[in-house]
């Protein structure tokens, strides 16, 4: 093994181990942004997961992207290595692609993208999805594999009817769950 796939390989180890470290996914994209890691990152990007692709410099996400904890972004396939043990060859290559995610784009929890996706601005990956083809603007895909099942345009609508009970007791972003909770039980104890 020469010197520079040595290198590459702790490099990646090192990499992975310290994305285990920084539990913030702010801070976890401020990492991947100032070590230029991925192809592009855009203004308001957030990085929950703790599993970096195998190839980030084939990543590029636009602005206000939400990637949830255990999503995976698949940048090649292994297929060729099954395929050249059959034939006892070294004549198939691996296929890769660049995965390109939109402006204001959530991803959910252990979502997984194949190599070679689009995903379009305005979209809501569902969690647990497998996205193997290109997600058009405006759309909320689920399942496996992802289908269109809405519209970003009607999730943000209903987000925004939810909303409007914890916003009249007072609640602004940043708030947590359980300021949330404890203001509707609060809520509900003075109504009684």
């Amino acid at each position: 093994m020469g010197l520079y796939k040595v290198y590459d390989k702790f490099r990646r180890y090192w990499r992975q181990i310290h994305m285990l470290t920084i539990r913030d996914g702010w801070k976890k994209m401020a990492y991947i942004k100032k070590r230029g890691m991925f192809g592009a990152v855009g203004e308001n990007c957030y990085f929950q997961s703790n599993i970096l692709p195998a190839e980030p410099f084939l990543v590029y996400f636009h602005d206000n992207v939400a990637i949830s904890a255990g999503v995976r972004i698949v940048t090649h396939s292994a297929l060729n290595t099954v395929f050249n043990h059959e034939e006892k060859t070294d004549q198939y290559l691996c296929r890769f692609g660049k995965v390109e995610i939109g402006n204001n784009v959530y991803v959910g929890a252990d979502a997984i993208i194949n190599y070679g996706v689009t995903i379009g601005d305005n979209c809501i990956v569902a969690a647990g999805a497998i996205v193997t083809k290109d997600v058009p603007d405006d759309s909320i895909v689920a399942g496996v594999p992802a289908k269109i099942v809405g519209s970003y345009t009607d999730a943000k609508r209903k987000n925004k009817e939810f909303s409007e009970a914890y916003l009249n007791l007072g609640l602004r972003e940043p708030c947590t769950v359980e300021e949330m909770y404890k203001a509707i039980i609060v809520g509900e104890n003075n109504d009684r």
